[in-house]
């Protein structure tokens, strides 16, 4: 189910929500073994009740899928020395705990490098660790959606409230750039020996995912932004457009280098009349006469539904896709053949899911592993680190464990 290319490696993460697990989960996809530390008490992981509408929680499984839960109250004396005793052998250490959390449980950098010295260490925060706002908590809605400047630039000027984000992008990519650079920190180390800290951000993450716009407005010269909100009635290339079907569907053209195409696009939409006339002939007739072809377009593309686009547009050698729905999405042919959209492996609830975004060796993951319960592996991994079944009694009747 799992890839290898982490096989061996071992992560310990005292982590919650879906930030800093979602780095942990594509982790385990890659094969390493994740520890989960949770805290015993009321559910563990807050997230695992926070999105919850039926038989399997999503969110929980996109977040925590593949990984080993161990239920360990870290504020107590056995549960820190149990903690410490995983992170001794293990290569990398992930929380998105803040740095007065960190501080009172002694998981900074040097307490758990004075265990392991050679360890990786990744940090995930809201807004870096430096600056007036190092220890503020952030969400992905705050700090990649708002912060960054996602918001603001996605909602119509016209609009009554801002555009909400849909939820998780921001945390997703994060972790994404979390596994990644853990990737990159473990090849400096055997390469080299040496530790490394890594730093990850919702904000940051967000900047990254804005970075088009934010770049065009850094580097905007005297004459302002080149990088607005587009009007589509105004597109300066009209083949780079949206437009609506006869069932009220919407297509996106992305011809961008449009010259090459325009006889053939001309031709699928039925208007060859539109090749040599002289408004349209070439990229810069097009953008002084925009509004005019826009307005055609309009009628063009409202004159058939979707599916008869679908068809008329199949051999057209430019670029073209249809708004999908979520559930038009989970459903794409193209995605399942590439096991993008994946089932859970049995036992459990039906479950699909969304795999990591990188594949090796031309290996797909044709079943995504299962999130485990809280708690589900303490004993197992208690055990396999040492303990004895006196010791893990005596640390649950002191309630540093489930």
């Amino acid at each position: 189910m799992a890839y290898d290319v982490l096989a061996g490696v071992k992560v310990v993460e005292v982590a919650a929500w879906l930030f800093a697990p979602s780095c942990g989960a594509i982790l385990a996809d890659w094969g390493a073994d994740v520890l989960k530390i949770e805290t015993p008490h009321h559910g563990g992981d807050p997230y695992r009740g926070y999105f919850h509408p039926g038989p399997v929680n999503p969110t929980i499984e996109l977040a925590n899928r593949g990984k080993r839960s161990v239920a360990l109250d870290l504020s107590t004396a056995g549960g820190r020395d149990a903690l410490l005793r995983f992170v001794a052998d293990a290569d990398v250490f992930v929380t998105s705990l803040l740095p007065g959390p960190r501080a009172r449980l002694r998981i900074e950098v040097s307490d758990i490098r004075a265990v392991n010295p050679s360890i990786v260490y990744v940090r995930a925060s809201g807004y870096g660790t430096r600056g007036p706002e190092a220890e503020t908590p952030g969400y992905d809605a705050a700090a990649s959606w708002a912060r960054a400047g996602f918001a603001d630039f996605l909602t119509p000027p016209d609009s009554s409230q801002p555009i909400p984000p849909p939820g998780g992008i921001g945390d997703c990519v994060g972790g994404l750039t979390g596994a990644g650079a853990v990737a990159a920190a473990l090849y400096k180390r055997a390469t080299t020996g040496a530790p490394v800290d890594v730093d990850v951000s919702l904000l940051h993450s967000g900047m990254w995912m804005n970075a088009t716009v934010l770049m065009m407005q850094a580097n905007a010269g005297p004459e302002g932004s080149q990088m607005r909100r587009m009007d589509r009635r105004a597109s300066p290339n009209p083949l780079v457009n949206s437009y609506r079907t006869k069932d009220g569907r919407w297509l996106w053209m992305v011809v961008i280098q449009p010259d090459p195409h325009w006889r053939s696009f001309c031709e699928h939409i039925g208007r060859p009349e539109l090749i040599a006339e002289p408004r349209f002939a070439d990229f810069h007739a097009r953008m002084e006469h925009n509004t005019e072809l826009i307005e055609i377009l309009d009628e063009v593309f409202a004159s058939a539904t979707l599916d008869e686009w679908r068809e008329r547009l199949r051999t057209f050698s430019g670029v073209w896709d249809v708004n999908q729905t979520p559930q038009e999405v989970v459903d794409d042919q193209q995605a399942r053949a590439n096991a993008f959209v994946a089932s859970g492996v049995e036992p459990g609830p039906p479950l699909t899911a969304v795999t990591s975004p990188a594949q090796f060796d031309n290996v797909v993951m044709t079943a995504v592993p299962r999130a485990p319960e809280h708690g589900q592996h303490t004993e197992e991994v208690l055990l396999e680190h040492g303990y004895t079944w006196d010791e893990i009694s005596a640390l649950r009747d002191q309630g540093a464990i489930l």
